[in-house]
């Protein structure tokens, strides 16, 4: 059975050419368009042992002498209806008129060998068992084929929902929103949706397409039982858990054509021998840090007081992740909207491991153990949120976290009603108030201050219990932040007694670190050799990034294109470059180097 199709393909290309529909890549439009510009009639019909059987009857009828045969598309005319309602005794005609699901006669078409007969098609639909039965007693035979998989597939979009009726389902659900698919189906089955979504209803079944890359072994081979190199999910729930294996999909669905995962055997708790990818491994991790560090978290906020969402922090650290909360959470919602998912789950990665766990948790015990009330009622509208945009990555840990949030944290946001599921609370919205470059870029002087100490600590081996007296030279804005925040900059150190404006000691027993202009002297710690050897490589890392920016900022093709703030953001490192390169030249020369 042939269907011609060029009207049908002039109205799947249109939609592509006015902008109704998009592909994700968008270059697989190309693939769509070309094969619909040199397309050809296809088979509507297979001969296989399963699947929809064609819903056509036919019959080979002798019309009388008087009577020419019509073809028709959509039903017979009158004289042609009433011939052949004469022909088979009544049984076509006004009997089977009275079946609503009895659709049309498609043709009849002359008899290739007996002259004045004609091979009749009829089409009735099979849930009308009383048109079927009376074709059947009228001698009338079902074609034995059944529709081809894409022809069905092609009424996917509206026939599950009551289509041609017009059904509540329709209603609400017809056009849906995206088609996740993969390449090599879009000539096979998306466009074929479209055609019948718009030669059926009237309407495109989606707006947007989105190719998703193909899943290759670490040889770039495709996965298939004959080559031994396919991955169970089901094996991975078993070993990993279902959101390990979720995150570590997301995070490798990036806008390639392939991604590779490596294969290797493994061991199942159980015993069994089974294929896996150490891959997994990076979304077990992030689900144990999410897990502990929740622990941690709702231990600590239980009955804290509702945050209000519309005010902003005084404190610093408050302050600073709550500005990195608002960043994640425009990215999260910005690659979620592109389809980028690698970036929704690198951006979540960091957000929770780097900025919430590695240093937001740590400082917030130390003030809470302080009796400092303020990072509660924070950490718990941080929990809140990243468990929300999480959801479509890890809806299972997410879910069971959120419970406990419910119990230890009710009426966290001020003035808004607890959801008592996470998979129907909203998103998370946009807070660009919260957006603080000032504290970020405060933050992050201290942090690096913080990161050198604990280097120097290591260096030199001294104990994590240990505290370290310093002294810190600063001034202007730089000492104002460090006066500020010395309770934070003493308990992430691990400092004891810190001095403000005292005078560097020169006995060569401090190991001096650096940053943005600040110079930090960690007393009573140093090797003088190797403090000489670590100042020398340190001179030689700022050296090389002053060369560098200075290069940059003397090519006059950079100053032609860079956008204004660009170039002042690069003066600006070129300013802290040279100011701590010159602060550890002077403790250099302290030590005699």
């Amino acid at each position: 059975t042939d269907v011609p199709v060029n009207s049908l393909a002039g109205l799947a290309l249109k939609p592509l050419l006015d902008g109704r529909l998009r592909f994700i890549p968008d270059r697989y439009a190309n693939t769509y368009q070309a094969w619909l510009e040199n397309l050809r009639d296809w088979p509507i019909s297979r001969q296989l042992w399963w699947g929809h059987r064609i819903p056509v009857w036919s019959q080979e009828l002798e019309l009388p002498a008087d009577v020419e045969p019509v073809e028709s598309d959509r039903g017979p005319d009158e004289q042609t209806c009433a011939a052949l309602d004469r022909a088979i005794g009544g049984h076509f005609g006004q009997t089977l008129r009275q079946f609503p699901n009895f659709h049309y006669f498609l043709r009849g078409d002359k008899h290739p060998e007996k002259e004045g007969w004609i091979r009749t098609y009829i089409c009735a639909l099979e849930d009308d068992p009383g048109a079927i039965a009376l074709l059947e007693k009228g001698g009338w035979v079902r074609d034995e084929d059944v529709l081809d998989t894409w022809f069905s597939s092609a009424l996917w979009p509206f026939s599950t929902m009551g289509w041609p009726d017009e059904t509540p389902e329709m209603e609400r659900y017809y056009p849906g929103n995206v088609l996740c698919t993969a390449r090599e189906i879009i000539t096979l089955w998306v466009s074929r949706m479209v055609m019948m979504g718009q030669y059926c209803v009237g309407e495109i079944p989606f707006p947007e397409v989105f190719i998703h890359a193909m899943i290759q072994d670490g040889e770039g081979r495709k996965m298939s039982k004959s080559l031994g190199n396919g991955i169970d999910p089901l094996d991975i729930i078993d070993s990993h858990g279902a959101d390990a294996m979720r995150f570590t999909l997301a995070s490798m669905t990036t806008q390639t054509q392939d991604v590779r995962l490596p294969v290797e055997e493994m061991t199942t708790p159980d015993g069994r021998e089974v294929n896996s990818s150490p891959k997994f491994d990076i979304g077990r991790n992030f689900c144990n840090k999410l897990w502990n560090a929740s622990r941690f978290a709702l231990m600590n906020i239980e009955g804290c007081d509702a945050f209000d969402e519309s005010a902003g922090a005084d404190n610093l650290a408050d302050a600073w992740i709550l500005s990195r909360l608002a960043r994640a959470t425009a990215d999260a919602t910005g690659a979620i909207a592109g389809y980028r998912y690698n970036e929704l789950a690198d951006g979540l990665y960091h957000f929770m491991w780097d900025d919430l766990c590695d240093w937001y948790l740590e400082i917030a015990k130390g003030r809470i153990n302080a009796g400092d009330d303020a990072p509660r009622a924070v950490l718990a509208v941080c929990l809140d949120h990243l468990l929300r945009l999480l959801h479509p990555i890890c809806p299972f840990i997410t879910e069971a976290i959120w419970a406990k949030l419910n119990a230890a944290a009710p009426g966290r946001l001020a003035g808004r009603p607890d959801e008592p599921l996470l998979v129907t609370a909203a998103w998370p919205a946009a807070r660009p108030e919260w957006i603080n470059d000032r504290a970020e870029a405060d933050f992050a002087l201290l942090a690096d201050l913080i990161r050198q100490v604990r280097s120097v600590r290591k260096a030199h081996d001294v104990p994590p219990g240990r505290k370290v007296d310093a002294v810190v030279e600063a001034t202007g804005p730089a000492g104002a932040l460090v006066a500020d925040n010395l309770a934070l900059l003493a308990s992430q150190a691990a400092l004891g007694e810190v001095a403000l404006g005292a005078a560097a000691p020169t006995d060569g027993s401090a190991a001096t670190v650096t940053a943005g202009g600040v110079k930090l002297h960690v007393l009573d710690i140093i090797d003088r050799q190797a403090e000489l050897a670590r100042l020398t490589r340190r001179a030689q890392q700022l050296t090389k990034g002053v060369d560098g920016i200075q290069r940059k900022l003397t090519n006059a093709s950079f100053l032609d294109k860079a956008p204004a703030d660009i170039v002042q953001r690069e003066r600006g490192r070129l300013a802290d470059m040279e100011a701590d390169l010159a602060a550890v030249q002077q403790a250099i020369a302290a030590l005699g180097g």
